[in-house]
């Protein structure tokens, strides 16, 4: 009889995507129940994404994991925060959560791109956001910048978050966004061909 081999914890990035994933997928469904109208109202108020008294009522204790010995307190903070401040983005611009995939990719870099065909001050949008240092700073420079979206993958956008929060996040996360912004863009250029 083999044992089976000891499950690995995930890494903090891959619990705030599944934690985010399952808060929001499980709120959607519950508001267009016409339930927990009150959890949206509190995530749209002006506290901080690390604020404890939201984490505690977002019931963020999954972030820990089922197996091995979760994550360190600076982890957690950093976790908890991000699915916060993905969550209130969420709360406060009605864009639905969903996940990508490979067939409807809704990760932020194609989500801006496909924005910036009808609106091209998306791009300085973009570009004013990729300047930022903080995350502080740049979650006011979302709301606006997104604001066309039919719908975005808040459960990666959390995972960025969390990225963006550890040394070099911001310069690591940004060249992702520019990179997924730009295939975006070059694809939509071979799909609609040159304009006459």
């Amino acid at each position: 009889m083999t044992t089976p081999a000891p499950q690995r914890p995930p890494r903090p990035a891959e619990a705030v995507r599944d934690v985010t994933d399952q808060l929001l997928t499980s709120l959607q469904a519950r508001l267009s129940r016409g339930r927990d109208r009150g959890e949206k109202a509190r995530l749209s108020r002006n506290n901080p994404p690390d604020d404890p008294g939201l984490w505690l009522s977002l019931r963020l204790d999954d972030l820990h994991g089922t197996t091995g010995p979760g994550l360190t307190e600076q982890d957690y903070i950093a976790a908890a925060t991000a699915v916060t401040a993905a969550a209130q983005l969420w709360a406060r611009t009605d864009i639905p959560h969903a996940r990508s995939t490979a067939q409807r990719v809704t990760v932020l870099g194609h989500v801006v791109a496909r924005i910036a065909q009808n609106r091209p001050a998306a791009e300085d949008d973009l570009a004013r956001a990729l300047r930022c240092h903080t995350l502080d700073e740049l979650l006011p420079r979302l709301r606006p910048l997104l604001r066309d979206a039919a719908r975005l993958d808040f459960s990666l956008l959390a995972a960025d978050f969390y990225t963006w929060q550890q040394p070099d996040g911001p310069h690591h996360t940004t060249q992702q966004w520019t990179a997924a912004y730009m295939r975006a863009k070059n694809r939509a250029r071979r799909t609609t061909g040159p304009r006459t």
